[in-house]
């Protein structure tokens, strides 16, 4: 008996193969753009979380504990150019992946900065179920240019994310940057950008103007104004190195 069954020619499977090309080309943008924006959306909602976290826990602790918190507020926050001596600047507390670090380590009661650290560092394990590797105890806001970026602080200090939050004397968070999983989210003046590109790096002592040009944003003109010093008030009450 013969066999009369036919494959495919030569020519209908370069068909075949040039319409598979051509609902490639129009379908993997999509998913790839698709995958992007569900990343983005989730690196945003842990930052949108973090905020609403911290801001929770500074409340009932401000408002709650009958210490004295001034020494939680040690950091500098510059509110104007100049110079240092004469400029204007707003007492501020600061959590980072360093104070993390250091509540996970450390046991017992702390006192100054280190109790508030505790408070939030707590309100944030009980937030997430997920590890967060706090890594080493390197301060993210040293990596602050191109060359020493948000990745290689991830590398550097054995760790899978790079937190800075800073908030002031009445709980509110004034600008949070949390790196992870090659995304730089930023939340400022009440607003979240998003910074994907592989350079992204945390804004150290720059000015905050820096934030929102970095993601090819027009920055507000009060922030290019605005920066963190690398100064923090001792127990003495006068402004020493931070890191």
């Amino acid at each position: 008996m013969k066999n009369n069954k036919k494959g495919f020619t030569l020519v209908e499977l370069v068909i075949v193969m040039c319409i598979i090309g051509i609902l490639a080309s129009l379908i993997v943008p999509n998913v790839i753009s698709y995958i992007r924006k569900a990343r983005v959306a989730a690196a945003v909602a842990d930052t949108r979380t973090i905020k609403a976290s911290i801001e929770s826990s500074l409340t009932d602790e401000l408002l709650l504990s009958g210490d004295d918190q001034r020494a939680a507020f040690n950091k500098v926050l510059y509110l104007e150019q100049g110079n240092a001596k004469d400029r204007k600047y707003e007492r501020v507390g600061c959590f980072t992946s360093y104070s993390w670090n250091v509540y996970k380590s450390n046991a017992g009661k702390s006192s100054g900065s280190q109790a508030i650290d505790r408070v939030i560092a707590g309100q944030l394990d009980a937030t997430f179920s997920e590890s967060w590797k706090t890594g080493k105890r390197v301060n993210p806001l040293s990596y602050n240019t191109d060359a020493k970026n948000c990745a290689k602080y991830l590398k550097d200090n054995d760790t899978n994310f790079g937190l800075v939050v800073v908030y002031n004397t009445t709980g509110e968070v004034r600008m949070i940057q949390l790196y992870r999983a090659n995304i730089l989210v930023t939340y400022i003046n009440g607003e979240y950008i998003v910074n994907l590109d592989s350079k992204a790096h945390f804004i150290g002592t720059g000015t905050w103007d820096k934030i929102y040009t970095d993601s090819d944003k027009k920055a507000p003109e009060k922030f290019y104004n605005i920066n963190l010093s690398n100064k923090q008030f001792g127990n003495d009450g006068k402004m020493g190195g931070w890191y």
